[in-house]
């Protein structure tokens, strides 16, 4: 019997020591995936960036030299090459952080207060009509909230920007925000909501699924010349912070966006507004 015993001990220790051995083999996998993950994103952002930048530079010392005698050919033609750089540095901008937060724990963040208005305020465009087309609705009295301000910046950016860009002419595109208590199951948590509304072509119903999808270009993106990473990198962080978020559209009726971020509870600051929403 002991004999019995002994062996079914020694089969458990051997079983033990190859489930260890095995974890460590995938520990030592998952570590270098991580490597050449983090590698990746070096290579783009430096390697790609640099010669845009030196691209960019060049083409302005052109311009300088020759653009008060260049014809209206030649003139359209650096305006193309400067929003064809444009464009470039948006792509590999949008790819570096969508590998980067790719990367739960390296993104984590400090917790900031943040004042939700004057974030959208210092997303507004510098200038042309597209500075104009936006509309701050937040209440200039809504108190600040503690959250990770990158991932919420980076978030609202690509959201605004991408409204502006594909609602296109002179369309307004309205941002509006709110704190809120919001049930989950048996559980209520305090919220922020954020709202990106526009009056656009809006988004086919079938696109709709789709859209968050990386690569995933439906007809307006295809038209803005877009690499569809935007909203991949959207939902990604969305996810990272907790959130959800939800797109209602139709075709020629315009699009609204709607995520909601949880707050850390005991942390924010200012009075929540004790509203119940239940969470379907």
């Amino acid at each position: 019997m002991a004999g019995t015993i002994d062996m079914d001990r020694g089969r458990a220790s051997e079983a033990v020591l190859d489930e260890r051995s095995e974890m460590e083999l995938l520990e030592e996998e998952l570590q270098h995936y991580r490597s050449v993950f983090e590698s990746a994103s070096m290579i783009v952002g430096h390697e790609l960036i640099k010669p845009l930048t030196s691209i960019s530079g060049y083409v302005e010392l052109l311009e300088d030299k020759f653009g008060e005698t260049a014809d209206d050919d030649e003139k359209r033609y650096f305006l193309r090459l400067r929003e064809s750089i444009v464009q470039l540095q948006e792509i590999v901008e949008s790819f570096v952080q969508l590998l980067r937060f790719d990367r739960v724990g390296e993104q984590a963040g400090e917790f900031e207060i943040v004042d939700i208005r004057g974030l959208v305020e210092k997303l507004r465009p510098r200038e042309g009509a597209e500075r104009t087309r936006l509309r701050n609705s937040i209440d200039p009295g809504m108190p600040p909230v503690l959250l990770r301000r990158k991932h919420l910046e980076v978030v609202l950016d690509n959201l605004i920007s991408n409204a502006l860009k594909h609602s296109g002419g002179d369309v307004p595109v309205t941002v509006d925000a709110k704190t809120m208590r919001e049930r989950r199951g048996n559980a209520a948590e305090n919220v922020l909501i954020v709202t990106v509304a526009d009056e656009g072509v809006g988004i086919p119903e079938h696109e709709i699924e789709e859209i968050f999808n990386p690569f995933y270009r439906g007809d307006s993106e295809r038209r803005a010349g877009g690499l569809g990473l935007g909203l991949a990198l959207v939902k990604n962080i969305i996810d990272i912070m907790g959130g959800e978020i939800r797109v209602s559209s139709s075709s020629g009726k315009g699009t609204k966006v709607t995520i909601s971020v949880p707050l850390r509870d005991g942390h924010s600051p200012g009075d929540l507004k004790e509203q119940e929403n239940d969470h379907q």
